[in-house]
C-alpha cells in the first residue's frame, strides 16, 4: 500500500484522480491542509490543519454498475464511523447521504468521484482541529490527539471488510447497519427539490439507497443526489 503524505495541496481526491494510473487499489493520499478541498455538489469544504484529510483508491476487480456505485458513499459512512468508535467512545451516526454525525453535529464529510471504473474515495474528519465559532452549531471535532495517520490506516482498512462483504452478496446486513445508526430516522425534515419543498418525517434508508420520508401518512422515496436536506428539526 502507497501512502503518501503532503503538508499543503489543493485537493487530495483532485491529486489522485490527477495521477490515477501511478496507483494501485487502496493506494491513500493525505495532506495537513487541503487549499480548495471540495463536498457534494462542488461545496466548498473547510479544510484546516488537525483533521485527516485524505483520499484513497478503490480498483474493483470488476466494473461496478451505477446502482452499485451509488451504495459506496454509505459503505464509506459506515466504514468510517465504525473506525471512530474504535478511538473514541461517544454517540455517532450516519447521516444520508454522506456524512457522519458526533452528538448529532458534523464531524465528517465523504465525496467519491468515479474515474473510469475505478473510484477516488475522499474523507475529511475533524480530528484535532478546533471548529470555527460560527458552525459550532453545526460542526464538532473529536478534539483529541490520536494519531492522524494511524486513523486513516484503520479507516481504510475497515472500507476494505465492508466493500468485501458487499461484493459478498451482504448489502442487506450492511444497509440493516446503517439503518441503526440513521441519524435522520424519525425527525421533521424539510426537503428541497428545485422550487418545491417538501416536509415529513424521515424513515429508514432504502435498499437501493433512497431515503424513505413518511408525507400525509404515506411512505415517499427519495433519490441520492435529487435532494438537498434543508433542516432539521429536533
Amino acid at each position: 500500500m502507497k501512502f503518501l503524505k503532503f503538508n499543503e495541496i489543493d485537493s487530495t481526491n483532485n491529486y489522485m484522480k490527477e495521477n490515477v494510473s501511478s496507483f494501485e487499489n487502496y493506494d491513500i493520499v493525505s495532506a495537513k491542509v487541503q487549499t480548495a478541498g471540495r463536498g457534494r455538489r462542488g461545496n466548498s469544504w473547510l479544510s484546516p490543519e488537525g483533521m485527516a484529510l485524505f483520499s484513497f483508491l478503490l480498483r474493483p476487480e470488476r466494473s461496478l454498475s451505477m446502482v452499485e456505485a451509488t451504495k459506496l458513499p454509505f459503505i464509506a459512512g459506515i466504514s468510517t464511523l465504525n473506525a471512530l468508535k474504535k478511538i473514541k467512545d461517544g454517540t455517532y451516526s450516519f447521516k444520508w447521504t454522506n456524512d457522519v454525525f458526533f452528538y448529532s453535529k458534523k464531524l465528517c464529510g465523504i465525496l467519491i468521484e468515479r474515474v473510469k471504473d475505478d473510484f477516488v474515495v475522499g474523507i475529511g474528519i475533524n480530528v484535532a482541529n478546533k471548529i470555527p465559532e460560527d458552525i459550532k452549531n453545526i460542526a464538532i471535532s473529536l478534539e483529541s490527539d490520536y494519531d492522524i495517520d494511524k486513523l486513516i490506516l484503520k479507516v481504510v482498512e475497515e472500507f476494505s471488510l465492508y466493500y468485501e462483504k458487499f461484493m459478498a452478496g451482504k448489502w442487506q446486513e450492511i444497509i440493516e447497519e446503517i439503518n441503526r445508526n440513521n441519524f435522520l430516522k424519525d425527525k421533521k425534515i424539510r426537503v428541497h427539490i428545485g422550487e418545491q419543498i417538501f416536509e415529513g418525517i424521515a424513515k429508514n434508508i432504502s435498499e437501493d439507497g433512497r431515503l424513505e420520508i413518511e408525507m400525509n401518512g404515506e411512505i415517499k422515496l427519495f433519490s441520492v443526489g435529487e435532494i438537498t436536506i434543508e433542516k432539521d428539526y429536533y
